[in-house]
Formats: C-alpha cells, structure tokens, sequence
C-alpha cells in the first residue's frame, strides 16, 4: 500500500506539472476528465444502481466547468449553476415517485454539482489568472504536502481522533503536522516562484489553503461514510479514486481564487 501509494506520485506527479506548465490547451482537457471522473464517482457513491441519474449528475455538474472553460468568465457560471440545478430539479421532478427522501436525494445531487463541478470551475479560472500557473502550482505542492504531513505523521504520533464519527484515520497530531508542512511547502515556494510576494503573507495564505483543505478531505471522508465505504474508487493504486486524491484541492480552489481576485497584488508584493 505504501509503496503502491509512492509509486503512484512518483508518476503522476512530473506529468501534471508538465500538462500545467506546457500543456497549454491540454490542461484544460485533463482538467475537464479529471472533473468528470470525481462527479462519476461521487455519483456512483451517493447513487448507486441508478445509472441515469449518475449520468445526468456527471452532465450538469461540467456545467460551471464548460462556461469557465470556454468563456473564462467568473460570472458566467452564475447562469450555468442555475441551469444546472434546474435540470437536477426537473430530473427529481420527473423520477419524483422512486424517492422515499426526495429532498435528501435532490440536495445530494445537487451538492455534486456545486462541491465538484463549482470547485474545479475555480481551478480553471485560477489557471488563467496573472501567474496563473504559478498559483495551480502553489495550490497543488501546498495541499499535497500537509496531506503527505497529515498522513505519515498521524500514522507515526497520532494518537488523538480529529473527527471520529467522521474519520476513523485521522487525528489532531497528523492535521498539525500537515499545516506544519504547508508552512515549509510555501517558504520553499517562495524561494523558487515567488520572491517578490511577501513570505509574511505567502505563509499565511498557506495554512489557510491546508486548513480548508483538511475541511474537504473530511467532507468527502463524510460522504463516503454516509455510503459505507473507504475509498470513491481504485483507479489509483495506493490511493484509491480520483475524488479521494482531489477532495482537497477542490474545496481550497475557489478560496484562494477569490483571495487573488479581491486583492490588489500590490498588496502582497516586497516593498
């Protein structure tokens, strides 16, 4: 499992940061499938044995996605959100007499439109913002990180349970020691991409991304837990699906996207 788990980054790693570095279009493409297998997953937990309305959830939710994708506009995934929860409101509208909790069943759908497809909209248009790439960049080596701290940490000292109920694994020595492990990721990132933004603000923003990011990793632990299961898939050896590598990332996206828009860059830069 470890070595699986290892070996799995080892690969996947280089070959993202070249997609994101050079990739140009490319990312979008590999943004656009890996968005796709998370909903698919959520959906195939949430709704197991119902095929069409997986299939229809995997469509709405690249709603906000396409529009970012194709028009690289914040606002317009405003109207592609609303279409998307008006088709998930027809859909249940239409099946209506399946459902013993028909408001339970339409809030979970259409929570896998806002949580997957909404989210990764944000990492599209963060890619496209001024030293966009540096940013994913910044993101991903940040979350990746405090969940490799979290991990072996809280398997070497852990000894006090984070969210029981939700998580079994986890534990309050393993979250600080992925924060921890954030700080370092964004003071070595700042040596190599950003040296003219102040490290007092870099590493701040750092935990921030790692402390949201640990609140989506739980939030999936939940949904997972909700449908008795460990992992949202086995597509990657080691560490289970897609969604259980991006649940993270995901969460996080749209906060520091918003951080960069709302703020004057100016503000952040060595004086």
């Amino acid at each position: 499992m470890h070595r699986q788990r290892l070996l799995t980054a080892a690969v996947l790693s280089p070959l993202f940061f070249i997609v994101l570095w050079w990739g140009g279009g490319l990312f979008d493409l590999v943004l656009l499938v890996v968005t796709a297998f998370c909903l698919y997953e959520y959906f195939t937990i949430c709704f197991s044995g119902f095929g069409l309305i997986q299939g229809f959830g995997l469509v709405l939710g690249l709603f906000p996605l396409c529009s970012v994708l194709l028009w690289g506009e914040p606002a317009l995934m405003v109207p592609a959100v609303y279409a998307a929860f008006l088709g998930s409101s027809l859909l249940f509208l239409v099946s209506y007499s399946r459902w013993s909790n028909i408001i339970w069943n339409l809030s979970a759908h259409f929570m896998g439109i806002a949580y997957v497809g909404v989210c990764a909209a944000h990492l599209g248009l963060l890619r496209y913002q001024p030293m966009g790439k540096e940013w994913v960049l910044f993101l991903l080596v940040t979350i990746s990180c405090g969940d490799a701290g979290a991990y072996y940490i809280g398997k070497g000292i852990g000894r006090h349970r984070l969210c029981p109920n939700v998580s079994k694994g986890k534990t309050v020595e393993g979250a600080a020691g992925g924060l921890i492990l954030n700080a370092i990721a964004a003071f070595f990132l700042w040596f190599m991409l950003f040296r003219e933004i102040d490290p007092r603000v870099l590493v701040p923003l750092a935990l921030v991304i790692g402390a949201v990011g640990q609140v989506g990793d739980l939030l999936e632990s939940m949904v997972k837990r909700s449908a008795g299961i460990k992992d949202s898939g086995g597509i990657l050896p080691g560490h289970g699906g897609i969604l259980d590598r991006a649940d993270a990332v995901l969460l996080a996206s749209p906060f520091l996207y918003w951080v960069l828009y709302l703020c004057n860059i100016e503000d952040i830069l060595i004086k």
